[in-house]
């Protein structure tokens, strides 16, 4: 009589492990290109939302920078034009090259630095009986850009008290804009509160530059920022940059001085 045997027949050790090794590459390989598509996508999320960011700052600061004004002028009935404050560009020298490549500076600083100072105005008109056109006082605001751990301060104000402590104190260098006893209620240039903006661009500005080109200094025709972007992860730089630029041409005879 044959006796009947049982064929059913497990796996070895030395088979479970390597049924393991293999799930575990594959697991692995899975997870990797998940972890990289992850990646991308957030990379791809930031870079999309801080080029927005960017361009509304850039944007800002093209429009505003276009109408720097080189002094705040009365001018007379008979035509004649007075000075009364000069008003330059003033620019960072850590950032700032004429007529060469450019230079960037680290924006991620301790404390608020200053970047950029410059006035906008609209002149004093004194009344003139010939022409029949009544007295009009002149205006002024004044703009300023600063920077703070990699985020973006924007002053535009027509208080020149605070626009002289805001976020903290002017540097030192920067003496030629107008004080109350030239911008107030009862002088002849009035502040021009419609044009106040004062806003924080939280974005993370790794380094910016600028680039002016003309004859001299006294001079410049237009002016080109640079600006670099860089997404920062648990306190470090990663891979996703994104860099912005804009040009603006400057009013004429508006000088830049370096601080």
């Amino acid at each position: 009589m044959r006796l009947k045997t049982d064929c059913r027949r497990g796996f070895t050790l030395i088979e479970i492990l390597i049924a393991a090794g293999v799930l575990s590459l594959f697991m692995t390989g899975v997870f990797s290109l998940y972890r990289s598509g992850s990646k991308g996508f957030v990379a791809g999320t930031w870079r999309a939302e801080e080029q927005k960011r960017a361009q509304l700052f850039l944007s800002a600061l093209s429009r505003d920078l276009s109408m720097a004004n080189p002094a705040l002028l009365r001018i007379e009935d008979d035509g004649a034009r007075t000075v009364v404050q000069n008003t330059p560009i003033y620019v960072n020298k850590d950032m700032f090259r004429f007529n060469a490549n450019p230079v960037f500076m680290d924006a991620n600083t301790k404390n608020w630095t200053c970047l950029l100072a410059f006035s906008i105005s609209y002149p004093y008109l004194e009344a003139n009986a010939t022409f029949a056109t009544p007295l009009e006082n002149g205006k002024w605001s004044g703009v300023a850009i600063w920077v703070k751990e990699r985020k973006v301060r924007y002053v535009r104000t027509s208080d020149p008290n605070f626009y002289s402590s805001h976020p903290v104190g002017m540097p030192g260098a920067i003496v030629q804009f107008p004080g109350p006893g030239i911008v107030g209620p009862g002088a002849d240039f009035r502040p021009d509160p419609d044009q106040n903006r004062n806003r924080d661009f939280d974005f993370n500005l790794d380094q910016i530059a600028c680039v002016a080109t003309g004859t001299s200094l006294a001079s410049p025709r237009v002016m080109e920022f640079i600006c670099r972007f860089a997404r920062i992860e648990g306190g470090k730089k990663t891979d996703a940059e994104i860099v912005q630029n804009v040009t603006v041409k400057l009013a004429s005879m508006t000088p830049i001085v370096t601080f």
